[in-house]
């Protein structure tokens, strides 16, 4: 071991010690019945682990239990209850005996974690989020992996002379869809002697992540079984292409016309806060394999002001996000109609999600947050996609099915996940300020991370056969 590693490694010990001391000295358990059963089940759950492919580590179900004592007991049982179940996770269940030091390492950075984590939810909760803790889970979470992935890939990258990168993204790769159930399972989950929650209906989230992991699983096995579209070119489009984009551009141009003349801003700072962050949202592509287009987490933003804001504010956010989709940092520069289209079709898109959740089923959907945000994922996936698969098929000449199904493969989980975040989004957004709402977008950006991972190592194993 060189002397990097030593120092690093005994620095994340020493940290780790002082939180845990400092914690320690303020030591109160409210009902140590049930603390009791807390410790024995986060020791339990540390001991069974998931051995991931590729990586010499594992992933233990204890973080589920971590998250759980952040939300709802104080910060010395939190520390302990984790600390022993790190202790029991390196010492049990384990194809090589660990050393004093690597337990004390592995606890150490659960400690610095933990208290890290603990200190942001107080924040938030003392912010007035104590009726709906999963935007404040989600938040945490973000923390959590976040510090404890780069700490343990840290000390990795020094003990095996790899890049820091390489080793933190296969993290990405595989833990993340895994731990995405789990954040949304303790964020669900009900607080000690409290009711649910949350309404029995949020459950319903955990279908998409389900989905998400069935997804990433896929693409370890995923070639092409559909012909690749061609690469982009400036070369003019068939007329009946034209005719197509001429139309789809005429209709959102005159929605847009309407939306400004029947302009009624609610909320400017929250439509201008929606605006920037759907702008910021649409500069974060992630290019699919075999195919033109690209997906962005702008669509979550859409979501979310398809159910908080008017039409007229949904309409500008989706025209602006769909130009700046098109015109940031493009593979070839893009011609007008390419813009022009990308931001009508967006548009028009939201605008009949609009109209069939808040306006045609409004009477059988009432106020439900997930009957509003299926029936508008639904319908804004279903008529972008079309409308994006149609153009395509017209420029290539190639059927129409083939490549809506090709963007179906791609598109449809990224989605899914996307209509569960705006879901928590506007939930947390009804019960408390609509500003702590956004809690939940760091969530997103991890999904977007893990997403961009998976599918560029799909693309990775896609070359030899597009050669």
């Amino acid at each position: 071991m060189g002397r990097t590693a030593k120092v690093y490694i005994y620095s994340v010990i020493a940290a780790g010690a002082c939180v845990l001391a400092g914690a320690l000295a303020n030591w109160s358990s409210p009902d140590p019945l049930l603390w009791t059963i807390y410790l024995v089940l986060s020791v339990l759950a540390s001991v069974v682990k998931l051995r991931l492919p590729g990586m010499e580590g594992t992933y233990s179900l204890g973080f589920l239990f971590l998250l759980y004592g952040v939300a709802h007991f104080s910060l010395p049982e939190t520390l302990l209850a984790v600390g022993a179940g790190a202790v029991a996770g390196s010492l049990l269940n384990i194809k090589k005996r660990s050393s004093a030091v690597q337990v004390l390492f592995n606890t150490a950075n659960l400690m610095i974690s933990v208290g890290a984590c603990f200190f942001l939810a107080r924040v938030c909760l003392a912010s007035g989020m104590t009726n709906y803790l999963p935007a404040v889970v989600a938040l945490v979470a973000c923390v959590h992996f976040l510090i404890n992935t780069a700490v343990v890939s840290g000390v990795l990258s020094l003990l095996q002379g790899k890049r820091l990168r390489d080793i933190y993204g296969q993290w990405y790769m595989w833990s993340f869809p895994y731990y995405l159930i789990g954040v949304a399972l303790v964020g669900l989950f009900p607080s000690p002697g409290r009711a649910m929650a949350v309404p029995g209906e949020a459950w319903l989230v955990l279908l998409p992540l389900v989905y998400l992991v069935h997804f990433f699983l896929g693409l370890l096995e995923w070639h092409a079984g559909s012909p690749a579209v061609e690469e982009e070119s400036n070369s003019a489009m068939p007329r009946a292409a034209r005719a197509f984009v001429m139309v789809v551009v005429a209709a959102g141009a005159i929605l847009l016309g309407a939306a400004a003349l029947g302009w009624q801003p609610r909320n400017p700072v929250r439509f201008i806060s929606y605006l920037a962050l759907g702008v910021g949202a649409a500069t974060l592509k992630i290019r699919l394999p075999r195919m033109r287009g690209t997906l962005t987490p702008a669509f979550v933003l859409v979501l979310a002001a398809i159910a908080d804001l008017s039409l007229a504010e949904t309409s500008v956010i989706c025209a602006v996000a769909g130009a700046v989709q098109i015109l940031w940092r493009p593979a070839q520069r893009p011609m007008l109609a390419q813009v022009l289209f990308n931001s009508a079709s967006l548009t028009l898109s939201a605008a009949f999600s609009y109209f069939v959740s808040r306006v045609a089923l409004a009477p059988w959907l009432g106020h439900s947050v997930v009957g509003v945000l299926v029936v508008s994922t639904l319908v804004l996936y279903a008529s972008h996609t079309v409308m994006v698969a149609t153009v395509l098929a017209l420029v290539d000449r190639k059927p129409l099915s083939g490549v809506w199904q090709l963007c179906y493969f791609w598109s449809l989980p990224y989605y899914l996940v996307g209509a569960a975040v705006a879901g928590t989004m506007t939930a947390t957004g009804r019960t408390a300020n609509w500003p702590l709402s956004l809690l939940v977008l760091p969530l997103m950006g991890l999904v977007y991370v893990s997403y961009s991972v998976h599918v560029r190592q799909a693309a990775g194993r896609l070359e030899p056969v597009a050669a």
